[in-house]
């Protein structure tokens, strides 16, 4: 995660809580790429982009995954 992405992070509770799931599904989607993550101390975060961006890929994992390789930023979030 860049520098200037630790003013945009939420926690991985928040972002299950956005997402309607569960904090468990967070952490298997930071693992599989399809959200960016960072642990601080016992606490994982995800980057408010790459969250925006895979809930207008319709939570689709797997298209996230693809957009962030070559979608070129046409999803808005990049």
């Amino acid at each position: 995660m860049a520098q200037n992405d630790a003013r945009e992070r939420i926690s991985a509770t928040e972002a299950a809580e956005e997402l309607e799931t569960t904090h468990l599904r967070v952490l298997m989607l930071i693992k599989e790429g399809a959200l960016d993550g960072i642990q601080v101390g016992e606490e994982w975060y995800v980057t408010r982009n790459s969250l925006d961006c895979f809930q207008s890929h319709g939570g689709n994992a797997q298209a996230q995954i693809k957009c962030r390789t070559a979608c070129g930023g046409s999803c808005g979030n990049h």
